[in-house]
């Protein structure tokens, strides 16, 4: 993914999530009755039904669980290749197909915006995106995975031995930009694990967060900020030939 304008994008799945700091009991069906007429503009099949969370406590008499349910409503879009998930947890959007970066914050800023006039002093204690990226063309072979990606990636792929008999080669590093935190896996997933891989598909999974406490107003800002993160690791990660030859050939 990228903020140029690609002829061909390889993003397989996003993912957008808030976490609230505390349970937000305020959404109940009678709170959320005019959000849910805005966000069914865009997602407009709506489903209600029912979240529950597990809870395990250790006390001086033992171990007891306990099970509390709440509300949930999903709505997905016409074609159902996005979904988004409210409940009093968390507020998640899902997409498997991406269109265009105004097309996503859309389906993102749009719904947040209206849950949260319900209560706009909510607290969130995660804000994050992830893309996930599969370049499911075929690569010759592993070496020349640096024709499309940096070597700071890929470069160990020459070194390796006994390719033929790896099932599965990833890389996860972890980066801190200020208040944003960057986990990007590469690699060779391996559709076909736990057989050895016979597919080159190669990915770029990126997972951009903020985890300390703020406000559920802040969350515009701050999704810009962590989408912009992750276009400029992107961009940093591809080479020419890549650009050329698959994003725009």
């Amino acid at each position: 993914m990228s903020g140029k304008c690609y002829k061909n994008n390889f993003i397989k799945k996003v993912i957008a999530k808030i976490d609230f700091t505390n349970p937000v009991e305020l959404f109940t069906p009678e709170s959320i009755a005019e959000a849910v007429t805005e966000i069914k503009k865009r997602f407009p099949i709506a489903e209600q039904s029912t979240a529950s969370q597990n809870q395990i406590m250790i006390s001086n008499v033992g171990v007891e669980s306990s099970k509390k349910e709440f509300p949930e409503w999903v709505f997905h879009g016409a074609d159902r290749t996005k979904l988004l998930k409210v409940n009093q947890l968390f507020i998640e959007v899902l997409l498997t197909k991406y269109d265009s970066e105004n097309d996503f914050k859309n389906d993102l800023i749009v719904p947040v915006s209206h849950l949260l006039k319900i209560n706009p002093k909510t607290t969130i204690q995660r804000t994050g995106i992830r893309f996930v990226n599969v370049f499911d063309f075929n690569i010759e072979n592993f070496g020349k995975s640096s024709d499309y990606f940096s070597k700071s990636i890929t470069g160990h792929y020459s070194d390796m031995s006994d390719i033929e008999k790896c099932s599965r080669a990833f890389m996860i590093n972890e980066f801190v930009y200020d208040d944003v935190k960057l986990r990007v896996q590469s690699g060779f997933f391996n559709p076909d694990y736990p057989a050895t891989i016979k597919r080159n598909h190669f990915v770029l999974d990126f997972d951009a967060y903020i985890d300390f406490p703020h406000l559920i107003n802040n969350t515009d800002e701050y999704f810009k900020k962590l989408h912009s993160t992750i276009e400029c690791k992107f961009e940093e990660l591809i080479t020419d030939k890549l650009r050329d030859n698959i994003l725009n050939g």
